[in-house]
């Protein structure tokens, strides 16, 4: 009886453990990173764009505007090496040596001096083009259509990139360190719970995806909910006549393949406008978690735990839009929107722990597999009247 709740005893603390440092984990080091840029004066260069960019592929990790000071900064960074890019408008664009974060804390970035744009031409063509962050009067725009962030990317993957945004290992979003934040969805109220606005984020392709709109203090038109900020998503709206469509096909390879395929069609004649997106996309990704306990009882003898946790995520993720659009005159439309997802997740643990005398001696052993079949559905429909005053 004693040997059968000892055994009892151990596997609940190594339970306990492994929660208390997978959270730890998820959480993991991060960084603030911080700079400045000056324009050929040495003055500070307002409203720049500043990318974070992974040093090894320079793919965009998040994404920030400088202050009236020139400033810019990067909240929690995870540990990884480096490099800044800075643009703006007339100006040629900058990259900073890459620099290294290693641990909790603060890292400056060295000054960058942006140059003019300085050519001399006989024939002058201007071509416009939007740049990935804007900053307007009461918001932040992040424009992703036609940008590196949409290919093969999900909302949430480029919320997490937008500046100003942070969201936990629970997928709680907050903007500027504050929760409660207010997501839209072509400036529309989504009336969901976290835990289903995160599955129907998850399960939005970044190629459908227009801009996404960041509102930190809202103003008195905007429902008193978002007083903690707003993040609109505007979807790509198709403004060409007859009927036309796009289909998107993307795959990836890190510890598994990964893909993502996003048809589009689209038919405008005369008043009436009739639009239909469907989304699919497969991600099998896997954390590896290894723990080192020693424990001490009262009478001085140590136990020392060895632990192996590999946990296999494997999503399946599905999400459709459809609706209506019939303007009435130049300035009143009315329309109705169907939308929803149907996704599958299975989460598969196992569980490996060595108990000894130290960590080379094995005296006993404890193994648990665990597996979780989850799924996500949902369905909404928006009848909408709109009229421009």
């Amino acid at each position: 009886m004693k040997t059968l709740i000892h055994k009892i005893y151990l596997s609940l603390l190594v339970l306990i453990v492994a929660m208390g440092a997978a959270k730890a984990q998820s959480a993991g080091p991060s960084a603030n990173v911080k700079g400045s840029l000056l324009d050929e004066q040495g003055k500070p260069m307002m409203y720049a764009t500043a990318s974070l960019l992974n040093a090894q592929d320079s793919t965009i990790v998040k994404g920030a505007i400088s202050n009236e000071q020139g400033v810019y900064s990067f909240d929690h960074i995870k540990q990884g090496r480096y490099v800044i890019k800075a643009t703006n408008v007339g100006y040629q664009k900058a990259i900073s040596q890459p620099i290294t974060v290693a641990s909790n804390g603060a890292v400056t970035v060295p000054e960058l001096k942006m140059q003019p744009n300085a050519h001399n031409l006989n024939t002058v063509n201007v071509t416009a083009a939007k740049p990935l962050i804007e900053r307007k009067i009461d918001r932040t725009v992040v424009n992703v259509a036609n940008s590196p962030l949409a290919a093969g990317n999900s909302a949430m993957d480029i919320l997490e990139r937008a500046p100003g945004v942070s969201i936990d290992k629970d997928d709680n979003i907050s903007l500027k360190g504050k929760q409660g934040v207010t997501v839209m969805l072509n400036d529309k109220l989504t009336y969901l719970t976290a835990a289903q606005l995160a599955t129907l984020l998850r399960s939005t392709d970044g190629n459908t995806i227009e801009s996404i709109e960041i509102i930190t203090n809202p103003s008195a038109k905007y429902d008193a909910a978002g007083n903690s900020g707003i993040i609109n998503i505007k979807l790509k709206k198709n403004k060409q006549t007859g009927t036309n469509g796009s289909l998107t096909l993307g795959t990836a390879y890190g510890a598994f393949w990964k893909d993502n395929e996003t048809l589009q069609l689209n038919h405008k004649e005369g008043n009436l406008n009739v639009f239909g997106t469907f989304s699919h996309n497969d991600n099998k990704r896997i954390q590896h978690i290894d723990i080192k306990r020693i424990i001490t009882d009262t009478a001085g003898k140590q136990t020392y735990f060895n632990q192996f946790s590999p946990l296999t995520t494997n999503n399946h993720n599905n999400s459709y839009r459809f609706g209506m659009d019939y303007d009435l005159s130049s300035k009143n439309t009315i329309g109705f929107v169907v939308n929803g997802y149907f996704n599958n997740e299975d989460d598969n643990n196992d569980n490996r722990t060595y108990i000894g005398r130290n960590f080379n001696t094995v005296d006993s052993s404890l193994r648990t597999v665990s597996g979780i079949h989850q799924t996500y559905k949902n369905f909404a429909v928006n009848l909408n009247d709109t009229y421009k005053i």
